[in-house]
C-alpha cells in the first residue's frame, strides 16, 4: 500500500511539474523531482557562508519521503546547476498545501520563489487544494516578499496565504 502512495503521488508530482515547466518563462529553467543528482549539487553549495538557513536537504527529504507519500518537493535547475530546492506537504485538514522549506542556491539569479509557486499551485490544484500556505518565514524582508505574491500573512499560525 505504501509503494502504490508513493507512485501515485509521485506522477502527480511529475505532472505539477511537467506543466510548470510548461509556464516557466526561461527555458534555462528546469523544475524537477529531488534525486541522487540533487544531492551531488546540493554539495556544492551546503555550507556556504551566506545561506541563511543551514537546513540539510538529504536527511529531510528522506525522512518526508517515509513521513508524507502526498508531499510536494522540487530541485530547481538554471542552466544545469542547482538553484533551489523546496519541500512541501498538504495541510493537516488536507484542503490545502503548505510550502514548509525553501532554499535558494546561495550565487544565482534565479527568482525562485516565484518559480516554486508555479509547481506548487500546479500540484495543489491537482490535490484539490483552496489554498497555498508558506510556513514559517525566516524574517519580516521575506514574509513581505510573500505578502507581494497575494499572501497574507497570519501572525498566529507564522504562515503566509493565498487562496487558490
Amino acid at each position: 500500500m505504501r509503494e502504490e502512495l508513493e507512485q501515485r503521488y509521485n506522477k502527480l508530482r511529475l505532472d505539477a511539474l511537467n506543466s510548470a515547466n510548461q509556464v516557466l518563462d526561461d527555458p534555462n529553467i528546469r523544475l524537477k523531482l529531488v534525486d541522487s543528482g540533487t544531492y551531488a549539487a546540493f554539495k556544492q553549495w551546503d555550507k556556504q557562508p551566506d545561506r541563511i538557513k543551514d537546513w540539510n536537504w538529504p536527511s529531510a527529504l528522506q525522512e518526508w519521503k517515509l513521513k508524507f507519500p502526498k508531499r510536494f518537493e522540487a530541485a530547481a535547475w538554471k542552466n544545469n546547476k542547482l538553484a533551489g530546492l523546496s519541500l512541501g506537504r498538504p495541510t493537516y485538514a488536507g484542503t490545502g498545501l503548505r510550502l514548509d522549506y525553501i532554499e535558494k542556491a546561495p550565487v544565482t539569479d534565479i527568482r525562485l520563489v516565484e518559480t516554486m509557486l508555479v509547481a506548487l499551485t500546479a500540484y495543489g490544484v491537482l490535490l484539490g487544494a483552496n489554498h497555498l500556505k508558506i510556513m514559517h518565514p525566516v524574517n519580516t524582508t521575506v514574509r513581505d516578499y510573500y505578502v507581494s505574491f497575494g499572501f497574507t500573512y497570519l501572525r498566529g499560525q507564522d504562515c503566509c496565504i493565498r487562496r487558490l
